[in-house]
């Protein structure tokens, strides 16, 4: 009976610890801004990865990673689900060289490296000010309610997509997602 006792209590002690990590936020998003440049729809924001040190056991342990930023813009609506509008996705890799430095690679025409050997630094430099395209600004009309809903997340590249496929109940991200949601009026 004492046996069962100390049981119960150790799985639910297990519990509340495992809860309480599991709501930890390990990556944040700073500066969210959706705004108008030169005629097109730009999100503009930071990534904060608070987890620098499990992000550095990954990339010694070998692991590939990306950040992923998927963004969807819809225009709300009362009595209908929200009509999408646009829907824009990066990825930038990042990579730790044989014992050398940690390298940040952005998308983009420009291609930017960001490198250096301090992990949490370069995470700050390259995704500290993203930004992202949802196309053209005349495709919002005026005096719409809309809702821009931003996922980002660190995956590993390394795993295939038919175990992913296979295992989809997994999750195969080193850091979990973490989804923000912005509702605007134009």
């Amino acid at each position: 009976m004492r046996r069962a006792l100390y049981l119960v209590l150790l799985l639910l002690a297990f519990s509340a610890v495992s809860r309480t990590d599991a709501h930890a936020q390990r990556m944040g998003l700073t500066n969210l801004v959706v705004d108008n440049q030169e005629g097109r729809v730009k999100v503009r924001f930071g990534v904060d990865v608070k987890a620098v040190d499990a992000v550095n056991d990954a990339l010694v342990s070998g692991q590939v990673l990306a950040l992923e930023c998927r963004a969807w813009l819809t225009r709300k609506r009362d009595y209908s689900w929200n009509a999408e509008v646009s829907r824009a996705q990066t990825l930038s890799s990042l990579r730790l060289h044989d014992g050398g430095p940690f390298e940040i690679v952005l998308p983009g025409g420009r291609q930017e490296h960001f490198r250096g050997r301090d992990l949490g630094l370069v995470m700050k430099e390259a995704w500290g000010n993203m930004s992202m395209d949802l196309g053209a600004w005349d495709s919002l009309a005026r005096g719409n309610a809309y809702s821009l809903t931003l996922e980002i997340r660190l995956v590993r590249q390394d795993v295939s997509s038919w175990l992913k496929g296979a295992l989809f109940f997994w999750n195969f991200d080193a850091i979990p997602p973490v989804k923000y949601q912005l509702d605007f009026s134009y």
